[in-house]
């Protein structure tokens, strides 16, 4: 037992009941500088700070009593001349109260702060990416439509409360089945980009901009009313216009409404806007229609 429990790199002690040491293995002494003998029968406190110690009584037998195992428990350890060690322990808890402690030194407390600095930043991007999964369209980069129908809910509530004038406008790349059968889906989905590229590029902190779906977008524009918003969809419209993309020009068409008359559900305000789209489909695309 002695000789293979001392080719672990971890320190191992077994506690009885009354909390006496009665084994402990060789790693144990460049860990605490402790010698076997003066470990053997020790009281477990012995070895631990004051603080570890109440942790012990307070934390981690309650716990071994319940779920008989403990893991990652991080304590302070003292050696016989007073210098304190950081380890982690894996305790175990038998039938007959007597428990099986493996410790591990961490030899620098500033690297295991550190490694705990980069885990949650390294949890903290996760949950960014998480997140972007949730609310970002992954080709364009501009919102989706589900987060899209959240935040319009939200700023044509503020809108309503401060009587001030809303525009939804809706883009429709034209042709844009027709550019997928001639150039590929490829091309098209450059095409999709570029637009994303272009719309973020243009909108201000409070607009809201995405990628309904397919080659649609949508922008929903606050304190924006007739004028303004047909001003910003023609220059939007123009801009793509005069734009090549991979040597081919592209045009849209462009649909509007404005929250007039305290309609202010972003649903009703999308199908006022989707039936000046169509208005402008019909009437000969690489328009703005206004509803």
């Amino acid at each position: 037992m002695d000789s293979f429990l001392d080719n672990f790199y971890s320190g191992h002690l077994v506690v009885n009941s009354k909390r006496s040491i009665t084994y402990s293995n060789k790693q144990m002494l460049p860990l605490l500088d402790w010698k076997k003998e003066d470990l053997f029968s020790a009281p477990l406190s012995n070895i631990f700070t004051k603080a570890s110690n109440i942790f012990i009584d307070s934390y981690v037998y309650p716990l071994l009593v319940n779920e008989f195992y403990a893991e990652e428990v991080q304590l302070t350890m003292i050696t016989p001349q007073g210098k304190k060690v950081p380890v982690v322990a894996n305790i175990r808890l038998d039938e007959e109260h007597t428990t099986y402690w493996s410790l591990f030194g961490c030899a620098n407390r500033d690297k295991l702060y550190q490694e705990l600095i980069e885990t949650k930043e390294l949890l903290e991007r996760q949950s960014q990416e998480l997140l972007d999964m949730a609310t970002v369209d992954p080709l364009t980069g501009l919102l989706n439509r589900r987060e899209l129908e959240s935040r319009s809910a939200r700023l044509l509530a503020q809108a309503q409360r401060n009587k001030s004038p809303v525009a939804v406008m809706i883009i429709d790349i034209d042709y844009f089945k027709k550019i997928n059968d001639t150039y590929g889906h490829a091309f098209g989905d450059d095409v999709l980009k570029h637009l994303g590229k272009s719309l973020l590029k243009g909108h201000r902190k409070q607009d809201v901009v995405a990628r309904y779906g397919g080659e649609e977008f949508v922008l929903v524009l606050p304190d924006t009313d007739d004028a303004n918003a047909l001003n910003v969809a023609e220059k939007i419209r123009c801009d793509i216009e005069t734009t090549m993309i991979n040597g081919i020009n592209i045009t849209a068409s462009i649909g509007l409404s404005i929250n007039k008359d305290n309609k202010n559900e972003f649903d009703a305000l999308f199908k006022e806007a989707d039936s000046a789209l169509y208005k402008a489909k019909k009437n000969g695309r690489n328009m703005t229609i206004l509803h």
